[in-house]
């Protein structure tokens, strides 16, 4: 028996001892159900165990690694020890624990203590074997570094083109699309892979009550009036000319870090007729505030129709948005947050148009 074994079996019985004290509060002194009880017990005893693990079962594998990758694999290691470990015991438990209950007539703690000692081997060999791997190394590595990759992130002319042919395409669509179902859509949107880079396109659209399109648009080209938002820091109009003006956003993006951009935009505003108008807005301009570039937003463009509805006010919202293409081991887990702030802004885009104009009629 390795030193290693001991170590795992008296920090699971430590985790063990913490899911029975947590399953005998949850169904003798607050009445829950074993089943729900059982999952929670389950799920503290795997972030007990996980920490422990990192901390004295598999330390030599981590403490040798520069401390920069140690950290940054933590997050790989703990998603890897929930989908197997974690996972695996959370399902074999309530399998186990259900069959025990329902079929033996075991209470829920002695079917727990059966399920436990069950899964105990397995979870072993599959964090040896894979979570705390020096194969799992390489992985929390690749993720530190990536983001040094990100700031050497070059806007190549072939990124551009591709970019350029995107909006094209979109735009000539735009230009011939008729006014949609006059009810809110809930913002959805998809990557779009190009050379060396990653198109993100969302469309989102919400209702504003009580209004007209004219004094809609009106309330937002009045100056002072542009609706508040919580991505934009700063903004002012650098010039004005007829229906189209240059403003300056100091935007601020919460993706993977957070990046502060001086941008630059032409809006232009087209009014088709008493019930339709449209706007556009192009990025002429856009830095890090820092001085880098590091490929997180290269190019944002935003086209909006507004159609009347009756007394109400159809409000659409078309984004484009360029960024380097992301890492592919990044992509399973970044792929997913980047989309869910992405909906996050749309959303808050969206309402604060309806807002700005239903609070100032």
């Amino acid at each position: 028996m390795t030193p290693r074994i001991p170590v795992f079996i008296a920090i699971g019985a430590i985790g063990f001892l913490i899911q029975l004290g947590s399953l005998a509060a949850l169904t003798m002194a607050a009445g829950w159900p074993y089943e729900p009880a059982t999952a929670i017990a389950v799920q503290l005893a795997v972030m007990h165990n996980f920490g422990w693990h990192e901390r004295w079962t598999w330390r030599d594998r981590l403490v040798s690694r520069p401390s920069g990758s140690r950290h940054a694999g933590v997050f790989s290691r703990f998603l890897r020890y929930q989908i197997t470990t974690g996972a695996t015991s959370i399902v074999g438990n309530l399998v186990c624990v259900t069959v025990l209950v329902e079929a033996l007539g075991l209470n829920a703690i002695a079917a727990n203590a059966v399920a436990v000692a069950a899964m105990s081997l397995a979870n072993f060999v599959v964090s040896d074997r894979w979570v705390f791997t020096r194969a799992a190394a390489v992985l929390a590595i690749t993720i530190a570094v990536a983001p040094s990759r990100a700031a050497a992130a070059e806007l190549t002319p072939q990124t551009i083109a591709a970019w350029n042919q995107y909006v094209a395409e979109t735009e000539a669509r735009v230009a011939r699309a008729r006014p949609a179902d006059p009810r809110a859509q809930e913002p959805r949107g998809h990557g779009v892979g190009v050379p060396g880079g990653t198109i993100h396109h969302w469309r989102g659209s919400t209702l504003v009550r009580g209004t007209t399109v004219g004094a809609l648009v009106e309330a937002l080209t009045r100056p002072g009036m542009r609706p508040p938002q919580e991505d934009v820091l700063e903004s002012r109009v650098l010039a004005r000319s007829g229906g189209s003006s240059r403003v300056y956003l100091k935007l601020v993006r919460r993706t993977i870090i957070t990046v502060t951009y001086d941008t630059e935009h032409q809006v232009t505003f087209v009014s088709e007729s008493p019930r339709l108008a449209a706007s556009r807005s192009v990025s002429t301009k856009i830095a890090e505030a820092d001085g880098r570039d590091r490929g997180f937003l290269w190019r944002l463009n935003s086209y909006w129709r507004y159609s009347q509805a009756g007394n109400d006010v159809l409000v659409e919202l078309e984004s484009l948005s360029l960024s380097r293409e992301m890492p592919m081991l990044l992509t399973p887990v970044a792929g997913p947050i980047v989309n869910r702030i992405a909906r996050e802004s749309m959303t808050r885009t969206l309402d604060s148009v309806r807002d700005v104009v239903e609070n100032n009629q």
